[in-house]
C-alpha cells in the first residue's frame, strides 16, 4: 500500500476526524504525529510527520459528505419532540433496600399517573428523575437511603427516533455535539431503543428544543 492509501485508511476509521478536518478545526501536524506510529507499523518503515501531513492534506473529503447525507436523512425521520418542565433529579447510593423504596414510589405513582418519572441504575448509584412536585414524597420514601445529590428546576426534551437508530452510527454524536457547541449542559441523558430524553436546566430547554427541531427540519 502507498502512504496515501494507509493515511486514508486510518482517517476513514473515524469519519468524525474527517468532519473535524473539513471544518478546519484539526491541526494537521498534531494529527500526523498521532497517526505516525500506526502508519509506520503498516508501512514497515520510518515515515516523517511532514510526509504524513502532506498525505492528510491531499485526502478527499468524501467520508464527510457521506456522513452528512446519512445523518441528514436520518434526522428528517425524527418523530415527535415532547417537552416536560418542572422536574427534579435525585441520586441515591445503591443499597439492598433501594429497589424496595423505588417500588413504594411506583405504587404511589399508580394512583396519580400525571407525574413524570424515570430512573437510571448505575453500578454504585441510582438516579430518579421525576416531577418536582414529588420531591417531598421522594424524600419521605427514601428517607433511610443515602442521598448523594439532588437538582431542581429541570426540564426534559424527549425525541422519538426512527427504527434505523439501531443501525445508524453517529446519531447521538451529532445531537450532543450541537448542544455542546451551544454551551448547553446536559444534566442527564436517558435512552431506550427508539427514544432519547435530554435532561437540561429550565433555562436551556427552549434552545435545546430549537436545536432538535432544527436537526429534524434539516
Amino acid at each position: 500500500m502507498t502512504l496515501s492509501q494507509v493515511v486514508e485508511q486510518e482517517i476513514n476509521r473515524s469519519p468524525f476526524v474527517s468532519e473535524a478536518m473539513h471544518a478546519g478545526i484539526v491541526n494537521v501536524s498534531s494529527l500526523a504525529r498521532l497517526l505516525q506510529a500506526e502508519i509506520e507499523r503498516k508501512m514497515k518503515e520510518p515515515v516523517s510527520i511532514g510526509a504524513i501531513g502532506m498525505a492528510i492534506k491531499r485526502l478527499p473529503l468524501n467520508p464527510v459528505e457521506q456522513l452528512d447525507k446519512s445523518i441528514s436523512s436520518f434526522m428528517k425521520q425524527l418523530g415527535d419532540i415532547n417537552v416536560r418542565s418542572n422536574l427534579a433529579d435525585f441520586t441515591f447510593r445503591n443499597s439492598a433496600t433501594l429497589l424496595k423504596s423505588q417500588s413504594s414510589l411506583l405504587a404511589y405513582l399508580e394512583e396519580d399517573k400525571s407525574h413524570f418519572y424515570s430512573s437510571c441504575k448505575g453500578v454504585h448509584e441510582t438516579t430518579l428523575i421525576c416531577s418536582d412536585s414529588l420531591g417531598t414524597k421522594v424524600k419521605e420514601i427514601f428517607a433511610k437511603e443515602v442521598a448523594i445529590t439532588s437538582r431542581h428546576n429541570l426540564a426534559a426534551v424527549s425525541v422519538k427516533l426512527p427504527p434505523a437508530n439501531l443501525d445508524t452510527y453517529g446519531v447521538y454524536y451529532i445531537i450532543l455535539k450541537k448542544l455542546a457547541w451551544k454551551g448547553i449542559n446536559l444534566v442527564e441523558v436517558l435512552s431506550t431503543s427508539h427514544e432519547i430524553t435530554l435532561i437540561v436546566s429550565d433555562d436551556d430547554v427552549q434552545e435545546t428544543f430549537a436545536i432538535i427541531l432544527g436537526l429534524k427540519n434539516g
